[in-house]
């Protein structure tokens, strides 16, 4: 019965506290309440949209893209990788120093 008492009193408390500011209590609601609005209209209103699938063509990496043939470098390209115990990541770097005559130091 206290719990509720305490609750009572100070609920009066601060309706006689803020009843000098109305305007500041008026915001105080009405602010919370309106940017919620905000969001909510911003979330319904960017509903995703059904889009065709996209196909995108084929390359070619059987050669160097053509940027690279196009402004040829000074010296020859070089394949830098970090070090590795994994034989798949070793067998891919022998393939492609093979392929583009690439120098590899490691």
């Amino acid at each position: 019965m206290t719990m509720f008492r305490n609750l009572k009193l100070l609920l009066w408390k601060n309706f006689i506290l803020k009843k000098p500011k109305t305007l500041v209590t008026v915001l105080e609601i009405l602010m919370p309440l309106l940017f919620s609005a905000i969001v909510m209209y911003l979330h319904f209103g960017s509903l995703p949209r059904n889009r065709p699938p996209v196909n995108y063509c084929a390359i070619d990496i059987t050669s160097l893209p053509e940027f690279f043939i196009q402004y040829p470098l000074k010296n020859r390209f070089q394949l830098v990788c970090i070090p590795s115990k994994s034989e798949t990541l070793k067998s891919i770097t022998e393939s492609v120093e093979k392929t583009f005559g690439v120098e590899f130091e490691g």
